[in-house]
């Protein structure tokens, strides 16, 4: 127990076949299995081709969309413009149509009958406070005033009417109007079996009525 230690050698342990063998089909599997592992290089390379495909794909599907816009815009500056549909009334409300307005006759004054006076006599209203001329044409006259306003002449010319216009005989005379002014006061229509007469009496009343003055 106590004596020398043995000398020990450099020289490795001798290796059985058996272990060398196990050993041998070890490296054999690990050299194979990163042979077919594929590198991370060899993955880039192998991809490239498919990146560069993808992206001519993407590049060609926008141009498509670009030239199909174009083709759009050309389409609508090319074709006119269609006139706007004309407007219908959709409206449930029936439409009136309004009627043309009818002109009105314009109702003429008739003209005053021109006639010779001849001679005249004073014809004082008092009444009034004026005075006037009446053609002796006239012959016997008078007047009257019923209402203050309206005055009604009687004389032998006025009775000469035919009794078809005996109305016409207490229907001339003269009206004074509130301004103080006057008019000829007679009959709305004409006599037809006299119509002469009846112009001669309107011309001679209404020169009459032109002649009243205040009184002096």
């Amino acid at each position: 127990m106590f004596g020398p230690a043995p000398e020990q050698s450099d020289e490795p342990a001798p290796v059985s076949a058996r272990d060398r063998l196990a050993y041998e089909q070890a490296e054999r599997v690990r050299t194979s299995q990163l042979a077919t592992k594929p590198q991370p290089s060899d993955r880039i390379d192998k991809a490239k081709p498919w990146i560069v495909v993808g992206m001519v794909a993407v590049l060609a599907l926008v141009g498509a969309i670009l030239v199909l816009n174009l083709a759009r815009g050309d389409d609508t500056t090319a074709k006119p413009t269609a006139d706007p549909a004309p407007q219908t009334n959709t409206s449930s409300k029936p439409t009136t149509t309004s009627k043309p307005e009818t002109s009105k006759p314009v109702e003429t004054t008739p003209a005053i009958p021109q006639v010779e006076v001849g001679a005249t006599n004073p014809l004082p209203i008092v009444p009034w406070g004026v005075t006037s001329e009446l053609s002796q044409k006239f012959g016997s006259t008078s007047f009257n005033i019923p209402d203050g306003a309206n005055l009604v002449l009687t004389s032998s010319l006025l009775d000469s009417f035919p009794d078809s216009c005996a109305a016409m005989r207490q229907e001339w005379g003269a009206t004074r109007l509130e301004d103080g002014t006057f008019k000829v006061r007679k009959p709305a229509g004409s006599c037809k079996a006299a119509p002469e007469l009846f112009d001669e009496i309107w011309g001679l009343t209404d020169a009459w009525v032109k002649t009243i003055r205040p009184a002096a």
